[in-house]
């Protein structure tokens, strides 16, 4: 997940009352584990930075649960650009983070913002990872 710093105080209070606990928090990130396994665990970007911020600015409002409620999502380009910088934070989570960013590619294919996941990809020194990348599926079908 991606969230403003200026809400973390909010999403903390939220996190607590659904059971969670705060395993870890840096400048960066927050990580919530819950006690029960099944629950699972919770990553939290803080954006704060002008990227982050304009991936915030860009999402796009998405009905759930029968459209009881809406929540925002992030453009499939950012979603890439979040999983490059979690290869570039932390090497072994490149096979999970590459297969998630291929399919991605696959189903999106000819209507990414290639020059958008350039600079994601240039910011981490991956840059030329993008241009295999966008060989394989930067065409539409």
């Amino acid at each position: 997940f991606l969230i403003d710093r200026d809400d973390l105080e909010r999403l903390h209070h939220l996190m607590s009352g659904l059971g969670y606990l705060r395993f870890a928090q840096t400048t960066n990130v927050t990580h919530y584990r819950h006690p029960d396994g099944q629950w699972g665990s919770v990553d939290v970007i803080h954006a704060f930075r002008k990227a982050a911020q304009e991936m915030l600015a860009r999402a796009k409002p998405y009905p759930v649960f029968g459209r009881a409620l809406t929540i925002r999502v992030a453009d499939p380009e950012d979603v890439i650009g979040l999983k490059v910088q979690a290869i570039a934070n932390n090497p072994d989570r490149r096979l999970q983070e590459e297969a998630d960013i291929e399919r991605l590619m696959a189903l999106y294919r000819g209507r990414l913002d290639w020059t958008r996941i350039q600079e994601y990809y240039d910011l981490f020194e991956m840059g030329q990872e993008a241009k295999r990348l966008r060989e394989r599926f930067g065409h539409a079908q």
